[in-house]
């Protein structure tokens, strides 16, 4: 950092309007994600998309005069669907749910202002009393998971109404962007606003904090909650202040950012809630000055590295241009190196009592032996004999995102390692499988299995930090591979070959573009002569049978025992001779298999590695709907499979109930949420005890 403030060529970029402008907005992030952890014992992993969230607010106001509504799917198109059953033309419709709340043609700054910060206010309130309350006694798990789910749900709401592209936001009357010499740099007026602004939030909540009863007692509260009841203090009451003071800052820094970059999208803004728990850790979740400083510096190295990557020659280049993403791997490296140097660095906050994890039953010898088998085959016999195009690919769908929910069981249902990059490992491996199917002309099946091994190498490097750290904190090590993996790796010319692409060779039987048919003992014919082949769709069966039946019977076996008891209690089962680091680091490189498995699927049955589809975003929601299905089960992870956007589930819904199979993401992660709150068991769970209740 000394290089970069004594020298000419990189200290106006260092100190330029633009990274403290993105150290401004990562400081909000990360100040929220301090007062909601010092408030409810929560590490907040949807702030970024509470800011994103505020921000849509403000510029549809501003710009249209409209507050919008969650857009969720009108509950009457189920009957619509089911009327349409009988109509030809569809014509039958019920009135929608309003969508929107008109103020007029527009609206100025203020009134918009004010109305944002209501909504952050109502938000803050509903996150705590709907959502993070009932969690109290739940184990990390449960929180990281509906904040996870938070962070789906606000994204997949402004997709859902706005798309995918930027929206403009409107500037604010008081500041302009003419630019102030402040000696050592020039910024504008905006940028030096909303630097100033942050500051002086950090400076007043430590303040607050520091000297004020209402500081004292969340203090207090956080340490003992039991002792801060016997003190007349109320847990419930600060917790919840705390979350809407976190909604506020975070909802007010988001629209002045957005306002400075005259724009907004639901992509970049959500993402910087890596950098900001970055700098949160570096400041022990405790630290207001720490953390807000932390901030600006990791916002200020973003603009440092892309001047590097265009100015010097030494900078590695992905073809033609610097690799993208570097900025991404800073924030990673620093996560490591705290967590790793201070152990599990998360405090932990005092709590009533430690909510226990969902149960991890063996599966029974009649679902080893009868149940499994049977839905094997009625699979196989739906795939060859009975499903239409649309069907056969909604089930390819929901095979490959089972293999990925198999994945998570292995890490988080049995030994409790919060991992949430399971599409990273998939990914790996996806272009692996191009680089060695295409580029060297590798054979079927051996680019699978080098895939899964380079996969699992890099599981078992990432399960490094995993030996010193556990729950919230190796979430925050795997969410930041995510987005590194992300940006750094998918993201390169190199990797993904760029306008080329990455193509992989598919063998002519699973060939999804093939429209074929096949005489079956010469009586049967299977396939209907359309895409997609229903091999493809064999081919992702018979590997779900195969890491389906692998998993069952870890779990049954002495490993899955040990692994289970690392899950309980780590010391514990050191005590009893159980190699903790062993069973960890075991089971990190089975799960980056078995997702590297799945990421080699996807390649052979898309024909190539697509790297949108191995983004962190994709990670999150393919653990939503593992946990939502049962993330301690093989049968949750079938479950899960069936739930996923495009899957069968949805695409029944899409055909016959006329729900828009864009409301997938948004249902997941509100399902998510309710899932995290009350049902943590999964719903697998849930039937396997409604069956035993029937049963004499």
């Amino acid at each position: 950092m000394l290089f970069l403030l004594i020298s000419p060529t990189y200290r106006p970029v260092f100190l330029g309007g633009p990274g403290l402008a993105q150290g401004a907005l990562i400081a909000a992030i990360a100040l929220g994600v301090v007062l909601t952890y010092r408030g409810s014992g929560v590490v907040n992993l949807a702030n970024g998309a509470i800011a994103m969230f505020a921000a849509y607010v403000y510029s549809t106001l501003r710009s249209q005069g409209d507050l919008f509504l969650p857009p969720l799917p009108n509950p009457l198109s189920i009957i619509e669907g089911v009327v349409h059953w009988f109509q030809d033309d569809r014509s039958f419709r019920l009135p929608d749910i309003p969508t929107r709340i008109s103020f007029g043609p527009n609206m100025q700054f203020w009134p918009a202002l004010l109305i944002t910060l209501l909504v952050c206010v109502l938000l803050g309130a509903a996150l705590h009393f709907l959502v993070f309350r009932a969690l109290r006694d739940a184990p990390p798990l449960g929180k990281v998971v509906a904040s996870v789910g938070v962070f789906l749900l606000l994204q997949a709401i402004v997709v859902r109404r706005f798309a995918a592209k930027p929206q403009s936001v409107g500037r604010m009357p008081f500041v302009s962007k003419d630019r102030v010499n402040l000696g050592i740099t020039t910024v504008t007026q905006e940028q030096l606003f909303v630097v100033v602004f942050v500051i002086v939030c950090a400076v007043v909540l430590w303040a607050v904090f520091a000297r004020t009863r209402f500081g004292l007692a969340t203090r207090a509260a956080a340490e003992n909650e039991r002792g801060a009841v016997c003190l007349g203090l109320s847990p419930d009451f600060l917790a919840g202040f705390n979350w809407v003071l976190s909604t506020v800052v975070t909802g007010l820094l988001g629209v002045f950012v957005a306002s400075i970059n005259s724009n907004v999208d639901p992509v970049v803004i959500p993402a910087l809630i890596v950098p900001a728990v970055t700098a949160a850790l570096v400041g022990g979740f405790t630290s207001f000055g720490v953390t807000t400083l932390a901030a600006f510096l990791l916002g200020m190295q973003s603009p440092v590295i892309q001047a590097l990557g265009l100015r010097e020659s030494w900078f590695p280049h992905a073809g033609s241009f610097p690799v993208p993403g570097v900025e991404t791997v800073v924030p990673l490296i620093v996560i490591c190196v705290v967590l790793y140097t201070r152990g599990n660095a998360l405090p932990q906050r005092g709590a009533v009592s430690i909510g226990r994890l969902p149960s991890t039953p063996a599966a029974g010898p009649t679902s080893i032996r009868f149940v499994g088998p049977a839905t094997a085959f009625v699979a196989l016999v739906a795939a060859l004999f009975w499903l239409g195009p649309d069907y056969r690919g909604a089930l390819t769908n929901s095979l490959i995102a089972m293999l990925v929910c198999l994945s998570v069981v292995v890490i988080t249902g049995l030994v409790g390692q919060l991992s949430l990059a399971p599409l990273a490992f998939a990914g790996i491996a996806a272009f692996g499988v191009s680089k060695l199917s295409h580029d060297h002309g590798w054979p079927f099946p051996l680019p699978i299995v080098v895939g899964m091994v380079l996969a699992a190498a890099v599981g078992l490097i990432v399960a490094v930090p995993a030996l010193r750290i556990r729950g919230v904190s190796l979430a925050i090590v795997t969410i930041a591979f995510a987005l590194a993996c992300d940006r750094f790796v998918f993201d390169n010319e190199n990797v993904n070959g760029g306008v080329a692409r990455a193509p992989v060779v598919v063998p002519r039987l699973i060939d999804q573009a093939r429209a074929v048919q096949y005489r079956v003992l010469g009586v049967f014919t299977a396939g209907d002569g359309q895409q997609p082949n229903p091999m493809t769709t064999v081919f992702c069966l018979i590997a779900v049978v195969v890491v389906g039946y692998l998993v069952a019977n870890i779990r049954r076996s002495n490993t899955g025992r040990q692994m289970l008891a690392v899950r309980t209690n780590e010391r514990a089962a050191a005590a009893a001779g159980v190699n903790v680091a062993g069973t960890k680091a075991l089971a990190f490189g089975l799960s980056a298999a078995i997702a590297g498995l799945a990421g080699a699927v996807i390649a052979y049955r898309s024909g190539s590695a697509d790297q949108e589809r191995f983004t962190y975003s994709q990670s999150l929601l393919f653990f939503a709907f593992a946990y939502l299905g049962g993330i301690a089960r093989v049968s949750g992870a079938v479950i899960g499979g069936l739930l996923v956007s495009g899957g069968l589930v949805f695409t029944f819904g899409e055909r016959f109930l006329g729900i828009p199979a864009e409301f997938g993401i948004l249902l997941g992660g509100f399902g998510l949420v309710i899932a995290a709150v009350m049902n943590p068991e999964g719903i697998a769970a849930s039937v396997h005890e409604r069956i035993r209740k029937v049963r004499p």
